[in-house]
Parts: C-alpha cells; sequence; structure tokens
C-alpha cells in the first residue's frame, strides 16, 4: 500500500494501472532506459513512440557500446518544432546519439544530438521550406523508484531554413519527463519541455513548447 501510494504522487493516473507493473524489477541504475542521461545498453535495441504536441515520433535506439546508444527518429509535427503561434505540418529526419557522463545508483547525466533534415509545408508566398537540425541538449536523470525514472533536460533543438524566408533559428527548451515501467521491457513516458524560440533573422521571439506522452518497449 504504501508503494502504492508514493506511485500515486509520482505518477497520477498511472497509479491504477496493473498491481503487477509495480513490481517491474529494472529503473535507471541498473536496467535500461529512454529518458535519463544513461542508455538502453550495449547490444540492447529499443523503440520509443510518442505523441502529443507539436506532433508524432518514433525513435530507434541501439545500445553501440554501455555508455553510447546510436540511432534515428523520425517525425511527423502539425506545429513549427512547437512553436504555439505556427500551427504547419512538417516532417523530420535525424539521427541520433546519447553519451552516458555521468552515472551511479543515485543520479544521471548524459549528452544527446540528433542531427538531420526537416521540411515545412507552410503555404501561401512561403510554400514549402526545406532545412537541417542540429538538435542537442543535456539529461539529468534521477531513479525515483525501482520502476521510476525523472529526468530533468536542457534542449537546444536548433535549425536552419533556407531559401527567400528561411532563417536560423533557436529554440532554448526546459523541462523534464517521468519514465515508468510496466515490465522489464515495458515503459510509459511523458516529457514537458518549454521555453523561448529565437528567429535570428527577423529578430523574433515566440513561445515554443512540447509536451508528449511515449511509450517505449526493449526488443
Amino acid at each position: 500500500m504504501r508503494k502504492a501510494v508514493q506511485l500515486c504522487a509520482v505518477l497520477g493516473a498511472l497509479a491504477f494501472l496493473p498491481a503487477r507493473a509495480a513490481e517491474a524489477a529494472t529503473h535507471s541504475g541498473g536496467g535500461w532506459t529512454v529518458l535519463t542521461g544513461e542508455t538502453v545498453g550495449a547490444n540492447v535495441t529499443a523503440v520509443h513512440a510518442q505523441a502529443g504536441w507539436p506532433g508524432i515520433s518514433a525513435t530507434l535506439l541501439y545500445g553501440y557500446t554501455p555508455t553510447v546508444d546510436l540511432g534515428g527518429i523520425f517525425t511527423f509535427n502539425y506545429g513549427y518544432e512547437g512553436d504555439v503561434n505556427i500551427v504547419h505540418p512538417g516532417l523530420k529526419l535525424q539521427g541520433y546519439g546519447k553519451a552516458s557522463l555521468l552515472a551511479n545508483p543515485k543520479y544521471n547525466l548524459g549528452v544527446w544530438f540528433a542531427p538531420g533534415f526537416l521540411t515545412f509545408f507552410l503555404g501561401g508566398v512561403v510554400g514549402t521550406q526545406w532545412g537541417v537540425t542540429f538538435a542537442t541538449g543535456l539529461v539529468f536523470g534521477l531513479p525515483v523508484a525501482s520502476n521510476v525514472n525523472v529526468a530533468f533536460n536542457f534542449d537546444v533543438p536548433m535549425f536552419v531554413t533556407f531559401g527567400d524566408f528561411g532563417q536560423f533559428t533557436v529554440p532554448i527548451l526546459f523541462g523534464g519527463g517521468v519514465e515508468y515501467f510496466l515490465e522489464k521491457n515495458m515503459a510509459l513516458t511523458f516529457n514537458f519541455r518549454a521555453g523561448p524560440m529565437i528567429f535570428a533573422k527577423s529578430s523574433v521571439t515566440d513561445f515554443a513548447m512540447q509536451a508528449q506522452i511515449g511509450f517505449a518497449f526493449k526488443l
């Protein structure tokens, strides 16, 4: 009962999931993770699907070494990289790499980098806009229970678009996430980020936000 109360405080509605989820043995200190500063583990493959604002995405991760993950991300966005004032569809195809810089049973720290290509279907005078992204960030993770990880994030998913209306754009996002293991090989996730989006050429700053619920599983 005490564990159920703790999980309710951390995840709210997730506490109503089957009681066997509370018995999941994996956590950031010794298992696999898709949200914290640690990796999925050497020779381990995992998939992480997310949906919410500004779109939906699927990430494939492979543990290249015990401290390095490599993979790729495919994203369909209906918001302009999270800008709450610009609602236009777009696609992204990115590589992905994460390195664990510090890991122990109490906390961990990692850095990630996701270069790739993107396109926005803006319509009107602008039309289709192409660009490249140099997204990067830091993540600090805490295993708060045997089956719950919490992450704190600093993300800079900057990108450059080309053409007459192209420019260098720098979102600076702060936030966090929760990773709740249903089983040893399955987890629910929630991510939230928010912060300014700076359009360098036009000297405009908008508000950007990302809020997504996800499901991750280890193959």
